[in-house]
């Protein structure tokens, strides 16, 4: 009996057009299927650049809340409880009720300190709270 000897020509392959439909089956559902959500963003008001500003007639006086690294409180160079942060602001607001606060805090103080100060300067009325990092020279 004589085999027949398959030549190069005859070899099989693999029909790769189910495999294609698939893929765009699956991609067109994806596509239908996503959902474009907008995200939430913040408007941030930047400063402007105009350098003709001058600065205002008798600004009022900042009062600086500090944190050191031990989470220690110091107003005007002298140490306080960080619940009595409402009393000394609100006897520095009766001079000046316009009067800013600025929290500088130290990167390795406990944040809870850092949340009680910046809720006192709001629980005493102030109407502008600023949050600075304390660099000191090491």
């Amino acid at each position: 009996m004589r085999r027949k000897h398959r030549s190069e020509e005859d070899e099989t392959g693999i029909d790769m057009t189910p495999m294609l439909d698939i893929v765009f089956i699956m991609l067109i559902f994806f596509i239908v299927t996503t959902s474009f959500v907008k995200e939430d963003t913040v408007e941030i008001a930047r400063p402007s650049t105009n350098q003709d500003s001058t600065p205002p007639k008798n600004p009022p006086p900042l009062i600086v809340v500090s944190i050191d690294n031990q989470s220690n409180v110091f107003m005007e160079e002298r140490s306080i409880d960080p619940e009595a942060i409402r009393a000394n602001i609100e006897t520095q607001l009766a001079v000046d009720p316009r009067s800013p606060v600025l929290v500088r805090v130290h990167e390795d103080a406990i944040n809870d300190v850092l949340v009680t100060a910046v809720d006192q300067a709001n629980a005493a009325g102030v109407s502008k709270v600023n949050v600075a990092r304390w660099i000191t020279a090491d």
